[in-house]
């Protein structure tokens, strides 16, 4: 992430500007198509949440009708004088029922049974054996003995109600009622209790098949995209109708049975439903399932009209973001070439100013920063360099090398002939002395030359003070091969000879040591003499004002900021001068340059230089 924000910051200003344009847009016209999106779902959602509970209540009110109708004929069937008579017998009719149900006082119930065609199978048992009566329109046969029915759970749960009707889904697993059963049903069982006492006389197995309920109370209700599901009071399927979605096993189908009625969006095997839910008064639930994606079919297309309408409007809007940040940015661009021409020596450089935004400030300030440096630059820096060469000029034309070469030979063997060979020397060691100092123009030399000129420097001097003046030159010969900014010594030697040792009661001593020292040179010039206080050391050290130069240069002080400027010139940052003097204890000089070997690539002033 950081590389790709350094990345972005690093490109141009225009460039940038259509980035971040491009991204508000894009980002703005993806939230606010989500949000349209979400919301006209949300609203969908909860308007066909609405229809399904009353489709729940539909559903409901159906049921609930289906179970009064059966319940009430069973209640009026089992009450019939004849039915009564017949259960309380001790012994089982020796002919069957069925003609005498068909006729008399019974005639009517059984004919309405047969024409509202609620029940498909209808089993009425005394306390023992086989029913007494029994009905199938089905073709469903084999009615199971009442030995066998009052042995199962059904049964046990039947009589604890007492003469109130269970309702229970029949399966494969509970089925003790049909041996042959023909069709998936609904059972509904009651106790029958005798009119006079109370007591359980027989008992009554009602089935009904999932298909006829369908068709008669749950029609035009469901399909193969909507599905319905009935729930007893245990939770257990009673009927799934169209879409399949119910899943017992799967879990999390009872957290919704805590309120009486509702609506979620639940996930079943990766794709989203609106459950509808209710809970009915005698215990059953109904569940009613839509798939979302059926819902918000309709919103595809608005959501591609949306991204088609972002995708077109990115498109259009480039043409007038490049137009735009061209604009914006054309100032910009015009400053920054005027800078470049600028950096490259053109100083009367200045740029067009159209208008007084931002942009216009800021080319007003480049253009006065511009003048000012072209100002200081002629009246500072060419006069500076005009009057340098002047200097040179008028010192080129004061001493000429071969002349004083010339002179200084013929006093050598002037002193020859006159039997001076101090003279002699001292000639000799000044005109090495002059060779040396010239270095034929070069501002580099080797340790080696700028050791042989400290020591022909010194014995002149010795020669001049005779015995007030003791030194010592350590630069090992190991350092011959390297190169240095030539007369950066010699400056501080002959500061401490005169400010120092000339200035001590019977003379002092001095030492020059040079070492390499982690890639660098180092060299120390030590004296012993009468140093100098704190202020003494700030005026020869800092830079003297800029109308004191013809002063400074009159003053030892100068040679040393001389040395200062031109080591800061050459080496930068790379170099290190460390003064430090006490008055009475004398004065240490410490030089820091990099050590750089003749011949050495990547220094252009030490390749120029003479070795």
């Amino acid at each position: 992430m950081i590389a790709i924000l350094r990345a972005y910051l690093n490109l141009s200003l225009k460039v940038k500007i259509i980035i971040l344009f491009a991204l508000l847009m894009t980002i703005f016209s993806v939230a606010f198509g989500y949000y349209a999106f979400q919301t006209s779902r949300a609203q969908i959602v909860n308007k066909v949440s609405s229809t399904n509970l009353g489709v729940m209540r539909v559903v409901e009110n159906n049921m609930i009708s289906m179970q009064r109708s059966m319940s009430d004929w069973v209640t009026v069937f089992t009450m019939d004088p004849f039915i009564q008579k017949t259960l309380r017998q001790t012994e089982r009719p020796a002919e069957p029922i069925d003609p005498l149900l068909y006729s008399g006082s019974t005639s009517s119930l059984m004919n309405q049974m047969l024409l509202t065609g609620n029940f498909d199978y209808v089993a009425l048992y005394g306390k023992t054996g086989q029913p007494i009566f029994q009905m199938a329109t089905d073709d469903s046969s084999g009615p199971s003995p009442m030995e066998s029915i009052a042995r199962s759970p059904i049964y046990e749960r039947t009589a604890e109600l007492r003469g109130a009707p269970y309702w229970f889904p029949l399966t494969q697993d509970n089925n003790v009622f049909i041996q042959n059963n023909r069709k998936d049903k609904i059972g509904m069982t009651r106790v029958v209790k005798d009119m006079n006492n109370g007591g359980v006389i027989g008992f009554i197995f009602v089935g009904v098949n999932l298909d006829t309920i369908k068709d008669r109370y749950l029609k035009n209700l469901y399909d193969k995209d909507y599905g319905i599901v009935i729930l007893d009071s245990a939770g257990a399927p009673l009927l799934q109708a169209g879409k399949l979605f119910y899943d017992q096993e799967a879990g999390g189908w009872t957290d919704f049975r805590a309120e009486a009625s509702g609506s979620k969006v639940i996930g079943v095997g990766g794709e989203k439903l609106l459950l509808t839910y209710s809970k009915g008064d005698n215990g059953w639930e109904y569940l009613y399932a839509v798939p979302v994606g059926m819902l918000t079919k309709e919103l595809n297309s608005i959501k591609l009209f949306v991204i088609l309408a972002i995708s077109i409007w990115l498109l259009m809007s480039i043409p007038v973001m490049l137009l735009l940040t061209s604009f914006l940015t054309a100032p910009i661009k015009n400053l920054l070439l005027s800078m470049r021409r600028f950096q490259n020596g053109q100083f009367d450089e200045k740029v067009e100013i159209k208008y007084g935004d931002e942009i216009g400030y800021l080319s007003q300030g480049y253009n006065n920063m511009v003048a000012n440096i072209k100002k200081l630059v002629d009246d500072v820096y060419v006069l500076r360099l005009r009057e340098q060469e002047a200097e040179l000029k008028a010192l080129q034309a004061q001493i000429n090398p071969h002349f004083l070469y010339n002179m200084l030979d013929t006093i050598f063997w002037e002193a020859e002939e006159a039997g001076q060979d101090r003279i002699s020397e001292m000639i000799v060691n000044l005109s090495r002395l002059f060779r040396l100092s010239l270095n034929r123009g070069k501002s580099f030399t080797s340790v080696a030359k700028e050791r042989e000129l400290l020591e022909l420097y010194l014995s002149l001097q010795k020669m001049r003070f005779r015995d007030i003046l003791d030194y010592r030159i350590d630069i090992p010969r190991e350092l011959d091969d390297y190169v240095m900014l030539k007369l950066i010594l010699q400056p501080f030697v002959e500061n401490a000879i005169v400010h120092g040792i000339e200035r001590k009661r019977g003379g002092g001593r001095m030492s020059i040591s040079g070492r390499k020292e982690e890639g660098d040179l180092v060299f120390v010039i030590e004296d012993d003499g009468t140093g100098m206080s704190p202020e003494e050391l700030a005026r020869l050290t800092e830079p003297p004002p800029e109308s004191d130069v013809h002063l400074a240069r009159e003053t030892g002080g100068y040679a040393i900021r001389n040395v200062n400027e031109r080591l800061r010139h050459y080496y930068k940052d790379a170099y290190r001068l460390v003064y430090a003097s006490e008055p009475d204890k004398g004065t240490r000089v410490e030089i820091r340059i990099p050590a750089v070997l003749e011949g050495e690539e990547g220094d252009e002033h030490v390749q120029a230089a003479d070795r």
